[in-house]
C-alpha cells in the first residue's frame, strides 16, 4: 500500500488487520546499531555522570574530531536537562537512571540533529534543544501535568511519557517523566518535529492538543518504506515504527471555515532525505512527525508501551512482533502522547 506523506487520513494509513503484512518482519525490529564513535561518546557521557573512568576510544576520537559547537556539546554533556532536572527525583537508583536516559537522547538524537542543521537553525532554535529557558521549561512541566490530570491518566505510577509542542515557532518533542513520589515532571530531551499544517483543498489537519494513550485496542504497525510519485516515503524508512492513537476531532479547512472533524492521530518518522530537513515547522497533514533517530529512540526503549510490555511479560504464547526483538526497555515505560501549545499557555490556566 503507498504511503501518503504523513496523511492522517484512514485511507493512507495501513490497516490494523494488516499491520503483520507491513513490509516488516513479525519476529523483531530493524537493527538500528550506532556506529562505534556514538556508542563511545554516549558510554564517555555515562561514565562522567557516574564518576568512572572513561571509554578511551571515545577519548581518542574526540581529539581527532572537529571541536564541537557549543550547542552540540552541551547536547552531549546533558546540560539543560540531565544536569538540572533531577533535583527533585528522591530515589537514587530512578535519579541515575533518569540521567542515563537523557544522556543517551542526547548523545543518539538531539547531536543528530543539531549536525543537520548546523549553523542554519539560528541559536534560538538550537537552544531550545539543548538549553531551554527556565520559563519554557516550567511551562511544559505545568502543561503536561495539569493535561494529564485534566484527562484522567493512571498517575498512580511513575513512567515515561513524551510531549508535544505544537506551536509553529518551537515545534519541539520533549522526552518527559513523570515521578509519582514526587507528584511533578522531569525534562529529559527535546527534538524538533512537525504537527499539522492546514491546506486548503487537502486532507489535512491542525494537530489536536491533549493527552492520547497508546494502547493495543489501536494497534500500531511499521513502515514499508515505499516511496510515493513524488518519491517521498512518508512513514519513514523501512521498518520505522507508527505509534496509532485512534481516532480523534482535530480542525479541518472546509470551504466553509475550519471546523473540527475525523482524523487518525499518529506518530511517526518521515522521508529521511525530503521530510527530515522540514522538521521543525508545521508541516504534516496532521500527525505527529519525529525523526528517524528519535523514533528509533522511543522504539528501542518501549517508552510508550506500557500495556504492550506488560502483554509481553504476562502473555508468552501472544506474538507481539511489533516489539523489537534487541529493545532494551526503560525500567517504567508509560503510553501517553501529550500534544500542548506554548502559544496558548498552560492549560491550567
Amino acid at each position: 500500500m503507498p504511503e501518503a506523506a504523513g496523511s492522517s487520513s484512514v485511507a493512507s494509513c495501513t490497516p490494523r488487520h494488516m499491520a503483520s503484512q507491513a513490509g516488516f518482519p513479525r519476529s523483531g525490529g530493524p537493527l538500528f546499531r550506532p556506529a562505534l564513535a556514538t556508542v563511545c561518546l554516549l558510554a564517555l557521557g555515562l561514565s562522567l555522570a557516574a564518576g568512572l573512568p572513561g571509554c578511551p576510544e571515545a577519548a581518542q576520537a574526540a581529539k581527532t574530531r572537529q571541536e564541537p559547537s557549543g550547542a552540540a556539546t552541551a547536547a552531549v554533556n546533558g546540560h539543560g536537562f540531565a544536569q538540572s532536572e533531577m533535583a527533585q527525583v528522591a530515589n537514587p537508583a530512578l535519579r541515575q537512571e533518569l540521567v542515563q536516559v537523557s544522556q543517551e537522547f542526547a548523545a543518539t538524537v538531539t547531536t543528530k540533529t543539531l549536525a543537520r542543521l548546523g549553523s542554519k537553525g539560528g541559536q534560538h532554535r538550537l537552544d531550545l534543544l539543548t538549553t531551554p529557558a527556565n520559563a519554557y521549561r516550567d511551562a511544559v512541566r505545568t502543561d503536561a501535568l495539569a493535561r494529564l490530570k485534566a484527562a484522567g491518566a493512571d498517575l498512580s505510577v511513575s513512567q515515561y511519557f513524551v510531549y508535544a509542542d505544537r506551536n509553529p515557532s518551537t515545534q519541539l518533542i520533549i522526552l518527559a517523566f513523570f515521578d509519582a513520589e514526587g507528584q511533578h515532571v522531569v525534562l529529559l530531551g527535546a527534538d524538533f518535529i512537525s504537527s499539522g499544517k492546514l491546506r486548503p483543498g487537502e486532507d489535512s489537519f491542525i494537530t489536536p492538543v491533549g493527552v492520547f494513550e497508546h494502547l493495543p485496542e489501536n494497534w500500531g504497525y511499521r513502515a514499508e518504506g515505499t516511496k510515493n510519485s513524488k518519491g517521498w516515503r512518508g512513514l519513514g524508512a523501512r521498518g520505522s515504527r507508527v505509534w496509532d492513537f485512534g481516532y480523534q476531532q482535530a480542525p479541518r479547512q472546509f470551504r466553509q471555515g475550519v471546523y473540527d472533524s475525523q482524523m487518525r492521530l499518529l506518530m511517526h518518522a518521515t522521508d529521511p532525505d525530503q521530510g527530515e530537513p522540514r522538521l521543525g515547522g508545521p508541516d504534516s497533514k496532521g500527525c505527529v512527525r519525529v525523526s528517524a533517530a528519535a523514533n528509533a529512540f522511543l522504539d528501542q526503549h518501549s517508552i510508550l508501551d506500557r500495556h504492550y510490555e506488560s502483554i509481553a511479560s504476562t502473555d508468552k504464547e501472544r506474538d507481539l512482533w511489533l516489539l523489537r526483538r534487541d529493545r532494551r526497555p526503560v525500567s517504567r515505560p508509560g503510553s501517553y502522547l501529550v500534544v500542548g501549545d506554548s502559544a496558548m499557555g498552560s492549560a491550567s490556566r
